[in-house]
């Protein structure tokens, strides 16, 4: 394999999207060793095909997308991840509360965290279907109640519903062993499930993972 023809040919039928190198590494381009991958995208980044906007992340250039586009479209959209914290609130007019970092989980990265100027990505390998994003969203919703500045309880109480009716314990279950929530969180989960008469096992389950963890 030629792969410095293979990883151009690659950047022209991605042109506006991100490049993780490890994430791609570890997912497309597992034959090329590391650092022959380090220096083709020198060389790439020479011939101006990408540019690089992080240690280990590159931009591919060719295509009028902004790096914060760019950015979402990869660690976010696709199943591949969920906004957090003020982010969260702003997108489902929770809160107006502005934060200068965007947190997003994501299952496209290979680290435990990784800054991409101001995003902080956080590891959580899981895919990101409605149903999962449901119910992340009312465990952070209940786990962060008292942080989130100018709450509009109405549209906080709607998230938190849907998510409810997201819960299966299958879905619970790959979300808590991927992301350690409070006991409290759950307890408070389980008091909301029964009130809606959705039957589940979360408090089980959560000390069932709880107890291997330790």
């Amino acid at each position: 394999m030629n792969y410095t023809k293979t990883l151009r040919e690659f950047c022209m039928q991605n042109k506006g999207k991100i490049f993780d190198v490890q994430y791609e590494l570890e997912t497309r381009f597992s034959l090329v060793p590391y650092k022959t991958l380090l220096k083709i995208l020198n060389r790439l980044e020479a011939e101006e095909v990408v540019t690089k906007i992080s240690k280990g992340v590159y931009l591919v250039n060719g295509r009028d997308v902004d790096k914060d586009s760019a950015i979402i479209e990869y660690y976010v959209e696709h199943f591949s991840g969920i906004f957090m914290g003020s982010a969260m609130y702003n997108y489902y007019d929770i809160s107006d509360d502005y934060a200068e970092v965007v947190e997003i989980y994501t299952n496209r990265i290979t680290s435990n965290h990784k800054t991409i100027g101001k995003y902080l990505l956080i590891k959580f390998n899981i895919r990101f279907y409605d149903e999962v994003k449901g119910l992340i969203t009312t465990l952070e919703l209940i786990e962060k109640v008292n942080s989130i500045k100018e709450i509009d309880y109405i549209r906080y109480n709607e998230e938190r519903e849907y998510g409810l009716s997201c819960y299966s314990d299958t879905i619970f279950k790959e979300i808590v062993l991927n992301h350690r929530y409070k006991y409290a969180t759950i307890a408070t989960l389980d008091i909301l499930l029964d009130k809606h008469g959705i039957k589940n096992n979360a408090l089980k389950i959560y000390k069932e993972i709880d107890k291997n963890v330790l």
